[in-house]
């Protein structure tokens, strides 16, 4: 196994099938679109996260990762779209070897991720929906980590107003969440 993975070889491993032109262009391109438009079907999903994953851990750029922001925000309309999206990133983190049960985890790399000599942790899948034992990744600000949830859940908390959670806690998750907000558009100015 090569220790200088492309995008291919990494997208297929987290998936079993090869990446289109665009979600190659969108995890390779120097900025980010700030659109992506993109018929149902054709892998959106998969070109936002492993697009986010392969720049913060596998673009062979060093300015690329460390512009990255830390945690991926995925903000989706509706609770069954939520799991959808939970699954497959959970499923692709696994195929890699770099899922973490939950944000407590602090182990190393395993299986192909470990044979890239990237480094790093696992990472942890958190969602965030009324309803929904909450994970406490807001503890380990330092870790990179994929937080899916619904609208009025994550708007609640850029806006400094968390639904659900204890107002002392409210600008921890409001400093998390605008911070990579802040820092991908100082960084791209």
């Amino acid at each position: 196994m090569s220790k200088d993975p492309t995008f291919k070889s990494f997208f297929e491993k987290a998936t079993g099938h090869s990446p289109y032109p665009y979600q190659t262009k969108l995890a390779t391109s120097e900025k980010l679109p700030e659109l992506i438009i993109i018929p149902t079907g054709m892998g959106k999903t998969d070109a936002v996260v492993l697009g986010w994953l392969w720049r913060r851990r596998f673009d062979p750029g060093e300015e690329i990762r460390a512009g990255t922001p830390r945690r991926l925000i995925y903000c989706l309309p509706m609770r069954v779209l939520v799991d959808q999206t939970r699954d497959k990133a959970i499923g692709w983190l696994k195929n890699l070897g770099m899922w973490a049960e939950d944000s407590e985890v602090d182990d190393f790399l395993e299986g192909w991720a470990s044979k890239q000599d990237v480094g790093g942790k696992r990472i942890a899948v958190t969602v965030l929906m009324g309803g929904e034992c909450k994970d406490e990744w807001d503890l380990y600000p330092e870790r990179d980590a994929i937080i899916i949830g619904t609208q009025d859940m994550l708007l609640s908390r850029a806006l400094n107003r968390g639904y659900g959670m204890s107002r002392y806690r409210w600008p921890v998750h409001f400093g998390f969440f605008n911070l990579d907000f802040c820092r991908r558009h100082l960084c791209a100015a």
